[in-house]
């Protein structure tokens, strides 16, 4: 069974190159890199991901919607358990990805803040990791909500000051312009991670909190090699790229995984994220 591709109860046509425009380049720069690592076999959210799917009572049937779905690894992983899945994300190479892997699924390209496709098309919908990178996250949240019949599932790092993730990029941030630092924090990984602000976000679009869960979930890589990759490989990351040059990025990259690898062997990261079901 396919998604209904109909027209009707479509949102009106509107410029949607936001952050779309920007996040997509930078996260299809390297695309292959971050489908290898982050949603690799052993990737960061296998855990996050599982707890979602158990939640979700993904069977033969559901139809199921990803935000942001990067390579999809999520989507994969849902189809597998029988459910018919779709995709969007900024980044054209990580779609291209998320096609190969998912085949039957359907996988767009776009924004966000403007899904194409009508009311009440999807039995869930998820953004693991994805609401944040959004510049009108309100915008994001009710879309969602305006294309799922059931819950909107919500994933965010939590413990920003604990996380391993926050950790290295603090020893990067110097590489980055200082203009790059103050959009990341309006638009990236954490601007939804602040106390109350996921809260209020929901609120403005009328989604109430169902259930509200922290789960650890450390974040593993067999080689301070792997780890490097993984994070030369983010989207972010890419404009300190830009800016201060791959083997200067590469080097504090290195510094700063060293105290997480035993023995220059595997890393392992500390992580927790906040899994949030709204309706």
């Amino acid at each position: 069974m396919a998604i209904d591709r109909r027209d009707e109860d479509m949102p009106e046509t509107r410029d949607s190159r936001g952050s779309a425009e920007r996040w997509g380049p930078l996260f299809s720069a390297r695309a292959q890199d971050w489908a290898e690592t982050w949603e690799g076999p052993s990737g960061y959210g296998t855990h996050v991901y599982e707890c979602i799917l158990d939640r979700a009572k993904v069977d033969s049937g559901t139809r199921l919607l990803d935000c942001g779905c990067g390579a999809g690894r999520f989507a994969r992983m849902a189809a597998d358990l029988g459910a018919i899945v779709a995709g969007i994300d900024a980044a054209e190479e990580l779609i291209e990805i998320a096609t190969q892997r998912t085949p039957e699924g359907e996988f767009r390209v776009g924004d966000i803040e403007t899904l194409p496709w009508p009311g009440d098309s999807f039995d869930w919908v998820t953004g693991l990791n994805a609401f944040q990178f959004a510049d009108d996250k309100a915008r994001a949240l009710a879309e969602s909500k305006r294309v799922s019949k059931g819950p909107v599932a919500i994933v965010i790092p939590s413990r920003a000051g604990e996380s391993g993730i926050t950790t290295v990029f603090q020893q990067l941030f110097p590489l980055f312009p200082p203009e790059a630092l103050e959009s990341l924090r309006r638009s990236g990984i954490f601007a939804l991670s602040a106390p109350g602000k996921l809260e209020d976000v929901l609120a403005t679009v009328g989604l109430t909190i169902s259930d509200d869960e922290e789960i650890e979930t450390p974040i593993a890589f067999d080689s301070i090699a792997t780890a490097v990759r993984a994070f030369v490989g983010a989207g972010p990351t890419a404009i300190a790229l830009q800016h201060s040059g791959e083997s200067t990025v590469t080097q504090a990259v290195e510094e700063a995984l060293a105290p997480f690898s035993r023995h220059g062997g595997d890393v392992t990261l500390p992580g927790w994220y906040r899994v949030v079901l709204a309706r």
